[in-house]
């Protein structure tokens, strides 16, 4: 994969946890896009109880009234559409679209016209309306099954409006509909009742079930988001997007445009990857060598229509995260996707503006995706730390999601030097959540990620953490690069820059080291794996469906029973040092042989620590 999507950035982060209560989640089922949905699902219960209703009289008229049937249709037709305009011009003027969040309000009444005529359709199959026990069963059964697409839906506005609230009471909701459901159609139906339709319970009760099923997907995933690759979203610096109480300047490091990428998939998962690109902190890295990608290229592999290996390849059958709706953050403010400073190194201004792109992100996708059933976010480098660092936030926006946590190749191995002092640089504490006991105090009070990851992990215990690493993650972009210059912080960091592997074992011993511990300290919701060599991530290489070298399962798998959560999900370590510290093809190793603590052993290059 290309490096700037491989370079890596560094910052506090290790990992644990113990248990805990699932907090109430800030502005849920407050937000403009949650309200604009909930209202817009109570406007469809209407018009599918309304619809249902016409078709109800129709059929206990014989069949025969058209003009009243349809201009019932039509009222219902009309109340829904104000309800839906006057629901998207509440949230434009709280600066949410939700025009683009649904479908079309023309194109949802025809959903459900054609779906109310598909059940008519169903119920008078094997009756004669001009029979009047004929038609007063099917007109009893339309009823029913009106009613049920009413409470399925209303039940939904209700969960969408407060999702923090859980789907207890939609559920216990649904429920009794569709007993209230199955005891009209039974009364109807042999062997209770006499009606010789060719409809049944199961096809009466399905078709509801698919309307509002159906009705439901469309107002919470958005279906105007093409499904087919990644549009790229261009939100302007200025005058700025307005977030609750913030407003939120998206720009990269050098004032150039910032831009983001999104696809619908086919299910209502989530995945939120964010990119990887370095860091920087002074004159000499963030603008004389320049340790971090300073743009968005659409034309590069910032694009991830550019990217077809690993688990950027949505068509590999065995990739989990193939169907699912992703957002996809790109990285260009050398500040781990968080910072919120305008610093001037050697007079040169750098926008470590992380913060504003990352939330822009969330911003557009918690309008999209209104309620994912399950969410999955991670990021390559220093994207494992914008995992790490705004997964807090994103727990407050879907509070009722499944979620799980992966940092890729971004372990939080950082001196305590750094953390007090280059750290700073960022403005990384401002928008760290006050509401989750330790977090701030793990930062500023010097201790860094291992106390950080503790705090989230045991606020949030029914949510998967986990990192992934090699042993020797290597390369100027590596971790065991940036853990060379961190241990050397030298006026001229590029002295330091090139030789990365003399940090290779200091860096795998604190590496390992702090796994076993934050594990030892939370075996309920954190796990590590540490595979075999140097290559630095593993998200966008086929390597994840493949290798098992050092007897490891395959990172595929491994990720499949974390989101399982079953005993599959373990700790994973390569078996041996000899086995871990063996390189495979295409690791980075430095460009002569022997340079320790990298040897040429027979056909394999080695790493062999004291």
């Amino acid at each position: 994969m290309h490096s700037r999507v491989l370079l890596c950035a560094f910052a506090a982060l290790a990992i644990a946890a113990p248990a805990l209560i699932v907090p109430q989640a800030v502005d849920a089922g407050t937000y403009p896009s949650n309200k604009c949905a909930a209202d817009k699902l109570k406007a469809a219960s209407g018009k599918c109880k309304a619809a249902f209703g016409a078709w109800a009289k129709f059929a206990a008229g014989g069949g025969l009234d058209t003009a009243t049937r349809d201009a019932a249709l039509g009222k219902a037709t009309t109340k829904m559409g104000d309800a839906w305009t006057k629901a998207e011009t509440k949230a434009a003027a709280k600066d949410v679209d939700c025009v683009d969040l649904t479908l079309a309000t023309g194109d949802m009444q025809t959903l459900i016209d054609n779906a109310v005529a598909g059940v008519f359709t169903d119920v008078t199959g094997g009756l004669n309306l001009a029979l009047s026990d004929d038609a007063k069963c099917a007109s009893a059964l339309l009823k029913a099954a009106g009613g049920a697409c009413a409470s399925y839906l209303k039940n939904e506005a209700g969960y969408i409006n407060k999702l923090a609230a859980g789907k207890g009471k939609r559920d216990a909701g649904n429920t009794k509909a569709g007993t209230k459901l199955a005891d009209a159609v039974n009364k109807q139906l042999p062997p209770t009742g006499s009606c010789p339709t060719t409809a049944t319970l199961s096809s009466i009760d399905t078709a509801v079930g698919a309307l509002a099923a159906d009705v439901t997907t469309n107002v919470i995933v958005s279906p105007n988001v093409d499904d087919t690759q990644f549009t790229m979203i261009s939100p302007a610096e200025y005058p700025g997007i307005a977030y609750g109480k913030d407003t939120l300047h998206p720009i990269c490091s050098l004032g150039t445009p910032y831009h983001y990428f999104v696809k619908r998939g086919s299910v209502n998962k989530l995945v939120v990857y964010y990119q990887g690109g370095g860091a920087c902190w002074d004159y000499n890295t963030c603008v004389f060598v320049g340790t971090f990608d300073k743009e968005v290229d659409p034309g590069s592999w910032d694009n991830p229509n550019n990217i077809g290996t690993g688990f950027g390849d949505l068509t590999n059958a065995n990739n989990p995260f193939k169907d699912w709706n992703i957002v996809f953050v790109p990285y260009c403010t050398g500040d781990i996707h968080f910072g919120d400073s305008l610093p001037s190194y050697g007079g040169t201004p750098i926008r470590h503006k992380g913060w504003h792109n990352a939330r822009t992100a969330e911003k557009w996708a918690r309008e999209h995706f209104v309620a994912p059933e399950e969410i999955f976010v991670t990021g390559s480098s220093a994207g494992a730390y914008g995992a790490f660092f705004n997964a807090p936030l994103h727990h407050d926006v879907w509070p009722d999601s499944k979620f799980s946590i992966l940092g890729d190749a971004g372990n939080g191995i950082i001196t305590p030097s750094f953390l007090q002092n280059e750290f700073n640089q960022w403005n990384f504490v401002a928008h760290l959540p006050t509401n989750i006991p330790g977090v701030a105090e793990a930062i500023t009070g010097g201790v860094g990620i291992p106390a950080y990851t503790e705090a989230v992990a045991d606020y949030y215990p029914n949510t998967a953490w986990g990192h992934y690493t090699t042993s020797y993650d290597g390369g100027t972009g590596g971790q065991t690069g940036f853990y060379n210059v961190m241990l050397n912080l030298h006026p001229l960091v590029i002295l330091n820059w090139p030789s990365w592997w003399n940090a290779s074992c200091a860096w795998n011993g604190v590496m390992r080291s702090q796994a076993i511990a934050t594990a030892a300290a939370a075996p309920s919701n954190y796990r590590y794996y540490i595979g075999t060599g140097s290559r630095h991530t593993m998200w966008g290489d086929d390597k994840v469906y493949t290798d098992t070298s050092g007897n490891v399962p395959t990172i595929v798998d491994w990720i499949n029973a974390m989101r399982g959560r079953t005993p599959a999900w373990t700790n994973v370590e390569c078996d041996s040092p000899a086995s871990c510290g063996t390189l495979l093809p295409g690791d980075p190793q430095p460009g002569t042989l022997p340079t320790p603590p990298f040897s040429q052993s027979g056909p394999d290059v080695i790493i062999t620590c004291p």
